[in-house]
């Protein structure tokens, strides 16, 4: 609540401002401070009465419903209630004061045992909470067709200067030493652009950005504005009022005058997260006072969540490419080995190969205390002290062995290491560890990039001497600012990185396998790592559609923000769980597990288990999985908001059972709960759950509503699920069937309409063993290659454009040929029902998956 002393005010001071406890908010609203069991007000901002239409003076003890009204009241502690009693906002719009006729806005959240209550008048005309809903879902689809970054990120800038009508957007990203850049820009015409210019660390200090950490959303309505003091103050030994959470939080004095300086009367932030951390910042400036509306505000969050998750898909997207290439580069570099040599001699002579894959100017190998190098690369005698130093010879404190293993890099070699003769031919390095030896590197070498770098404004911020001391000033000009940068190298990006830990992976496995198997073995290696990576960017691609999809069907069936927000997090929750389970070792695919997971979330009542869950001891593949995990959430959240378990002597039983031939049945039945009535339309969750059983996995949902309780059969069929404990004669069973993916000696008729696509699946049939494939482009021309050419399996494309593959389907029917689709879409909706029996390749087919369906096929036909 007390600013720092004026004397006490360094070049340190904006890290230790406490900018959390200004003690004061910002005028376009007010704020009340309340006790969390009896709302009795505990402070209020000098300016509450204007905003409540409260006359009277507000003091410490009068209870809320005095101020406000009971009704109003009554409403904002149910908001409070709704969001958790936490930290999360509850959010009451266009609501009534008992003082006066405005409706208002309000913001409430409970955090370090005080309630904040945020009142903003309603701004006449603005956006409602269905507009601002709307909004959002068209801005979330149109960023969602974007999956590069540089792209995302335009296209962001101009999405989010549309939604807000600010004068400047920008994208700000973070860079690894702390200082930022601008990396897209939509403006208004005429004003300075920043677009590709850096902003120094102390732009945006440390508690700054741990604000933007747990706050996602920063609006300052007018940078010339005069704070607004909370009374009373606090007393000596009393707890500050931390506004980490407020929306109307009091901003630093010096950041005010940053953003004056800057030409700047309104701004506002949107956080971009990745994987919980500060990525960068949606910033928006405005050359006059703004202020947006809270339902606008609220959709801006969701859309910075959506754009942080398309931040991070587009990266691993990038990592996920760039590995792709380092393995196509690695297999052709190692291929050209003899199987004879030793590895580390077969890399020395092709070091020059290197060079390409790492788009860099020199390589060196040191191993076996023998020095290699190609391209630009420093002597023997410099490498023997840059490998001394990696491994932690000539270091005060050696490294241990497992920093020793960890990849290593700089854009700045002899400012990190101290060593001589570097910074010119030789500037950054990346060193990969190939083997636990300390001295074994591939080392990665750049030369000296002198450039400059653009500032807003020279990176430095003025100490002004006032009669009552030193007083810290932020930077007063904005204008581009040059640094030459002497003595170091491009920096090592996300993605080379990226390329240096395949590498190192790769390498290692070859160094410990090389004495074990032999050059047969190898080449069975290298093509299941081929397979996997096949598999995984298979996954990928299915998730980031599924995301997508989930956002934008929530959406549409979400009648309030808050509504669109619980129902989107608990689905990918659910998703998550899923992936997470399928992938384990110990429990993954386990169903117990699986609904064991949901059900202890609402388990207990009043003192009295409620959910009573049993069956056989089954797993589910990963597709079953995924597919459960969201069906199981969808019927417990439903049981929770309206069923059984939405009272406490409500009971919900899940059993189920297994069969080799039917699969396995789960029996849902609720009892005790409200008096149950069928619905009167199907809501998203309800047909999530008939398309999900019945489509992607060939089951059955059947959902009846008696009066006692709703009650639920899903069937998962038998190719989806096994019994947990298998004996020896069932795992050999299945060895042998794994094998029957291979395609040796087999005739192929592929029917695709895409030509790269089709040249792709040719190659996958090929190395999954066909002797002969026959492409045909189009329905009447597979026709007519039928007439003279039986193959022993087909795969049709069911979509050719116009037209469908279903005539040449009943042709192969009528023939006795095993055939199976092939098909980009999400679900089999469009293949005929006479033709759902058969099986479907999603588009982009796997190895796995392709020889795993045609198998199938195959055997489905020879009975």
């Amino acid at each position: 609540m007390t600013p720092l002393p004026q004397a006490s005010v360094d070049l340190s001071n904006c890290d230790r401002e406490p900018i959390q406890i200004p003690g004061s908010i910002q005028p376009h609203g007010a704020m009340l401070v309340a006790h969390p069991d009896t709302f009795d007000i505990l402070y209020a901002s000098a300016n509450s009465g204007d905003v409540t239409g409260f006359e009277e003076p507000i003091v410490r003890g009068m209870p809320l419903t005095a101020v406000i009204g009971e009704r109003a009241a009554h409403d904002i502690r149910n908001a409070c209630a709704k969001s958790g009693g936490g930290e999360i906002a509850g959010v009451e719009l266009g609501l009534t004061l008992g003082h006066s006729t405005r409706p208002v806005d309000v913001i409430v959240h409970r955090y370090k045992d005080r309630v904040i209550i945020e009142f903003e008048p309603s701004i006449e005309g603005g956006k409602t909470a269905k507009d601002a809903l709307d909004l959002t879902q068209t801005l979330v689809r149109r960023i969602g067709m974007e999956t590069e970054l540089a792209n995302l990120a335009k296209a962001g800038a101009r999405l989010v200067r549309t939604m807000l009508g600010y004068d400047r957007v920008m994208i700000y990203q973070f860079l690894h030493n702390g200082a930022g850049r601008v990396i897209a820009e939509a403006k208004r015409a005429g004003l300075q652009s920043f677009l590709g210019q850096h902003f120094p660390a102390s732009d945006i200090p440390v508690q700054a950005r741990r604000l933007y950490q747990l706050n996602a959303i920063r609006m300052i309505s007018d940078s010339s504005y005069t704070p607004v003091p909370l009374l009373p103050a606090i007393a000596p030994g009393e707890q500050p009022i931390d506004m980490s959470f407020a929306q109307l939080r009091s901003v630093s004095p010096i950041h005010c005058e940053y953003l004056q300086n800057m030409g700047v009367h309104a701004s506002m932030s949107i956080s971009i997260l990745v994987d919980g951390e500060l990525w960068g910042l949606i910033s928006c400036h405005h050359d006059s006072p703004r202020i947006v509306p809270l339902p606008l505000r609220i959709g801006a969050e969701l859309f910075g969540n959506y754009f942080s998750l398309q931040v991070s898909v587009a990266q691993r997207r990038a990592y996920i490419v760039a590995s792709g290439v380092a393995r196509e580069r690695l297999d052709r570099i190692l291929s050209g080995l003899s199987v004879d040599d030793s590895l580390l001699d077969g890399l020395r002579d092709h070091l020059d190969q290197f060079v390409e894959l790492f788009d860099c100017d020199g390589v060196g190998l040191w191993a076996e205390d023998r020095w290699a190098a190609s391209g630009m690369a420093p002597s023997d005698e410099e490498a023997l002290q840059l490998v001394r130093y990696l491994s932690g010879e000539e270091q005060e404190h050696p490294r241990t062995e497992a920093s020793r293993t960890n990849l290593w890099h700089t854009a700045d070699l002899t400012s990190a290491t101290k060593l001589g003769g570097f910074g010119a031919r030789v500037a950054g390095v990346m060193a990969i560890p190939l083997t636990s030896t300390p001295r074994d590197y591939l080392l990665i070498f750049r030369s000296e990039e002198a450039h400059k770098i653009e500032w807003a404004g020279e990176p430095v911020k003025q100490v002004l001497s006032t009669p009552n001391g030193d007083r810290l000033t932020p930077r007063g000009s904005f204008d581009t600012w040059r640094e030459d940068v002497r003595g170091q190298s491009r920096p090592w990006a996300e993605t080379d990185l990226s390329t240096a830990e395949t590498v190192k992976t790769y390498l290692r496995d070859v160094f410990l396998k090389q004495t074990e198997i032999t050059a047969e073995e190898r080449g069975k290696l290298e093509h299941r790592r081929r397979v996997l990576n096949d598999e995984l960017n298979h996954r990928v691609k299915n998730i980031i559609t599924l995301i997508k999809s989930i956002a934008v069907q929530t959406g549409a069936h979400a009648e309030t923000v808050e509504d669109y927000t619980s129902s989107f997090e608990g689905r990918l929750r659910a998703l998550a769980f899923a992936h997470d389970q399928s992938l384990s070792a110990t429990v993954g695919g386990d169903l117990a597990t699986l609904i064991e997971a949901e059900a202890g979330l609402h388990r207990y009542g009043t003192g009295t288990e409620r959910v009573l869950a049993s069956g056989d001891k089954v797993r589910l593949n990963d597709r079953a999985f995924g597919v459960l995990a969201l069906v199981v959430h969808e019927l417990m959240t439903n049981a929770a908001k309206y069923g059984a378990l939405s009272v406490p002597e409500g009971r919900l039983d899940i059993t189920w059972t297994y069969s080799e031939t039917d699969g396995c049945e789960i029996r849902w039945t609720e009892s005790g709960g409200p008096p149950t009535k069928a619905p009167k339309r199907q809501g998203f969750g309800s047909k999530l759950i008939q398309t999900t059983m019945v489509y992607d996995l060939g089951g059955r949902a059947d959902l009846s509503f008696p009066s006692t309780g709703m009650t639920a059969s899903l069937v998962i069929p038998a190719r989806f699920v096994t019994l947990a404990e298998e004996d020896s004669e069932n795992a050999a069973t299945q060895a042998d069937s794994s094998k029957q993916g291979s395609l040796d000696g087999l005739s192929v008729l592929l029917v695709e309409d895409q030509s790269l696509i089709a040249l792709d699946t040719e190659d996958l049939l090929r190395r999954l063993g066909a002797k002969d494939v026959r492409l045909s482009p189009d329905a009447t021309h597979a026709l007519l290659t039928l007439g003279s050419f039986r193959p022993d399996a087909a795969v049709l494309d069911f979509n050719l454009g116009e037209e469908t593959s279903e005539k040449i389907a009943d042709h192969l029917v009528a023939l006795g040929i095993p055939f199976v689709f092939s098909t980009g879409y999400g679900d089999n909706v469009l293949i005929p029902e006479h033709l759902r029996g058969i099986p479907v390749v999603r588009k982009p087919a796997s190895l796995k998956t392709m020889a795993s369906q045609i198998v199938e096929a195959r055997r489905a036909i020879s009975g």
